[in-house]
């Protein structure tokens, strides 16, 4: 059985630019908030003490670009959902594998 985790790593280059990029490799203690109703838009995903926020650029006047990306966001969840169900119904289980994204 694999461990669950997340971790944040930040480098920075020799010219001072920086890139930080968080892993979540969650199991049920992962926390996936969306709220409904309320004056803003966004969700967020807290485990391991790691926590990702995810907002429109303007969280209560979304722009119909932000409406593209959350539309192009959920497919995307949606394709990743699809591809752990289909790993777990052929009982696959590939360590470190690469996920691509659609551009």
């Amino acid at each position: 059985m694999e461990t669950s985790y997340s971790y944040t790593t930040v480098s920075v280059d020799s010219d001072g630019a920086s890139t930080v990029n968080v892993a979540l490799r969650p199991d049920r203690d992962v926390s996936v908030l969306c709220a409904r109703g309320r004056d803003r838009a966004q969700i967020s995903i807290s485990h391991a003490r790691a926590h990702v926020t995810i907002t429109p650029t303007n969280p209560t006047a979304p722009t119909a670009e932000d409406v593209a990306t959350a539309r192009q966001l959920a497919g995307l969840f949606a394709r990743y959902a699809a591809e752990v169900e289909r790993l777990h119904a052929n009982g696959a289980s590939v360590p470190g594998g690469s996920v691509e994204s659609a551009a």
